[in-house]
């Protein structure tokens, strides 16, 4: 069985790179079941990170450094809740980082690969990720610019977030990611 990789050529716009995220056009957000009935969702309002593109795109790697404590879920109370001891302890745990561990093609998708460490605690983690073209941002002195969606499912208490066997909280929660990113100068 012949296995095909997709190379730079077949990627309209693709260049080997360091490429910074725009935050501002980027989002990291998540949703998690609560008394199993409804969906309680969120965001995380500062972060940063970089994707370095190689000459094969399977060689390219991203890193991304969360603050734990810009949890937004449109409720204080619950943003309170979220950041004390029962749940992130941001006193003690105030980053959440991930870095990409290998990148594999699936389909006309990728996979990314890659550790995500999170209240102390780091669990492989796989990201079914779309790359969704290169182009150039007019509102960024014409930056070259990358985007890519990525999605996952994390159990929270492999992180050790939450009361275990909690019938308020799913031990699921879905990671969607919508990323910008900006090729350095």
């Amino acid at each position: 069985m012949e296995i095909e990789f997709m190379t730079t050529t077949e990627i309209p716009g693709y260049v080997a790179g360091k490429w910074t995220i725009d935050t501002a056009h980027s989002d990291i957000a998540y949703t998690v079941k609560h008394l199993g009935l409804a969906k309680s969702r969120g965001n995380f309002t500062a972060f940063t990170g970089e994707v370095v593109t190689a000459d094969n795109i399977l060689d390219s790697s991203v890193t991304v450094e969360i603050d734990a404590s810009s949890v937004a879920s449109g409720v204080d109370g619950r943003d309170t809740h979220l950041k004390s001891e029962d749940f992130f302890h941001v006193d003690e745990h105030p980053v959440i980082t991930f870095r990409s561990t290998g990148i594999r093609e699936d389909g006309g998708d990728y996979v990314i690969d890659g550790e995500l460490t999170w209240r102390g605690k780091t669990v492989p983690v796989s990201l079914e990720a779309e790359f969704n073209g290169i182009g150039t941002n007019p509102a960024n002195d014409n930056a070259t610019t990358l985007g890519v969606s990525a999605t996952a499912t994390v159990n929270r208490r492999d992180f050790g977030i939450g009361p275990e066997g909690n019938a308020f909280l799913s031990e699921k929660v879905k990671i969607d990611i919508e990323l910008q990113a900006a090729l350095n100068a």
